[in-house]
């Protein structure tokens, strides 16, 4: 089937809540929708959904950042989840392939992402797209 993506739209609330708690982040279709609705019109983050047969079936949330350690500016995926029975065909490397091309027509050089070390099957797809192990990350609730 053919996959097309897109720029994700409030329409698109409910299976964004959906994938969401797929990745590990439970949310309600309100709080899809409310995120979306605050960060549309952000010129530095950009949301994509995948669709495949009339449905979405994949999601990915990106920002762009200066940093303080190098020139330029960085990208980071902040979200990239495809539905669990759809994996494998394709439609995380279409959202990949998205990301990537905003980030270069933002003038991004280099991409950061993270995942779960226990998301083995994540880790050799990113891989498979030229994404390196760099490290580990840590993080803290305030």
């Amino acid at each position: 089937m053919n996959v097309s993506v897109r720029r994700a739209a409030g329409a698109d609330a409910a299976a964004i809540a959906s994938l969401s708690a797929q990745l590990g982040y439970p949310s309600e279709v309100g709080q899809a929708a409310a995120r979306l609705d605050s960060l549309k019109d952000h010129p530095d983050i950009r949301a994509y959904v995948a669709e495949q047969g009339g449905k979405v079936a994949g999601f990915t949330g990106l920002m762009v950042f200066p940093a303080f350690h190098r020139d330029g500016l960085h990208g980071y995926i902040t979200a990239l989840v495809v539905d669990s029975g759809l994996r494998g065909g394709g439609i995380g490397g279409a959202l990949l392939e998205a990301a990537e091309a905003w980030f270069a027509e933002r003038g991004v050089k280099r991409v950061n992402l993270t995942t779960a070390l226990h998301r083995e099957a994540a880790h050799g797809f990113y891989e498979k797209y030229g994404y390196t192990f760099t490290g580990k990350r840590f993080t803290k609730i305030l």
